[in-house]
């Protein structure tokens, strides 16, 4: 992805934040800030390949964990909470050369992210609805069969989606359960033997968190 796009990115989300806290000017609104961690259950689906050779599938992900900081404006029962943390993702995946049927490998692979959540929300007594855009940074991406097998994977740079969930706010503590999607693709497709595999890849994932105001 270009770096034009991904400023582009950076910008509207800043921009969804200070009009949030444009409209918290002269009112009683409260400004809090904290850390946060958790755990994700991830996983990944490949759709549209254009190629009948090579079959890569994710056959499953396992758990990664995720780490940052969070700050929260609130004006009587609305919030809006903007979130930088650090996250892991885990996935099994499974390659296989159709020209060699019996050569069916199995293998891990490991995506590390910034992710940039906004969420904006109702509270009702210690019970809170949310929902917002999240935008990730691919920091890297690590896999020993991918290597070994010379596939280069052509992920995005930086991707856009959403979380929504609920959520326990009692006192300082919270308590968060998400479901995070996708708006636009993880990557389009892998290089094999200096072969383009074009394909639409998304990550989804289920995020559990705690976090501390202070």
């Amino acid at each position: 992805m270009q770096p034009q796009i991904i400023k582009n990115m950076r910008t509207k989300l800043f921009f969804i934040f200070s009009i949030a806290l444009i409209l918290t000017i002269n009112t009683n609104a409260q400004l809090k800030w904290g850390i946060r961690g958790g755990v994700t259950s991830s996983n990944v689906k490949l759709t549209n390949s254009t190629d009948a050779n090579y079959v890569i599938e994710y056959n499953k992900g396992n758990y990664g964990w995720h780490a940052g900081l969070i700050g929260q404006v609130k004006v009587i029962n609305f919030f809006v909470q903007p979130e930088l943390l650090f996250s892991t993702s885990k996935f099994d995946l499974s390659y296989k050369d159709k020209s060699y049927p019996s050569n069916n490998q199995l293998g891990e692979q490991k995506i590390r992210k910034l992710d940039l959540p906004v969420m904006i929300g109702f509270k009702l007594a210690v019970f809170k609805l949310q929902a917002g855009p999240v935008a990730s940074l691919v920091l890297s991406s690590q896999s020993d069969l991918l290597d070994d097998k010379d596939i280069d994977q052509n992920l995005k740079q930086a991707t856009i989606g959403f979380q929504a969930g609920i959520g326990l706010e009692l006192s300082a503590l919270l308590i968060d359960f998400k479901y995070e999607g996708n708006l636009s693709k993880l990557g389009d497709g892998m290089t094999i033997k200096n072969t383009d595999v074009k394909f639409d890849q998304r990550m989804r994932q289920f995020v559990f968190s705690i976090g501390y105001l202070f």
